[in-house]
């Protein structure tokens, strides 16, 4: 009985990390793009609003010239998107 209750346990464990890993990475994906396309109001802001939408935080924001980097977390588990912006032509994140 106790062997059964752990493994439940940690199958449900298991299944929430792995529910706030999708949620962070859509998150940080989503923060990116919106930093990149941000023209009227601070990109560091619409990057934090995007992710606050997503129940996520941002915990690293770093932007260059045409690129966004963002780091989201979802309840401990951090994910990373990059954003890059080439001529007007917004490219899909890159995910690392």
């Amino acid at each position: 009985m106790a062997l059964m209750s752990a493994v439940l346990y940690s199958l449900a464990h298991t299944g929430t990390r792995l529910i706030n890993a999708q949620q962070s990475q859509f998150a940080a994906d989503s923060s990116a793009l919106g930093c990149v396309l941000a023209q009227q109001v601070s990109p560091r802001e619409i990057a934090e609003q995007i992710a606050e939408q997503n129940f996520a935080q941002v915990i690293e924001f770093e932007i260059s010239f045409e690129q966004c980097v963002v780091v989201v977390e979802v309840d401990h588990v951090a994910r990373r998107a990059v954003a890059v912006s080439v001529e007007a032509l917004d490219l899909p994140t890159l995910q690392r």
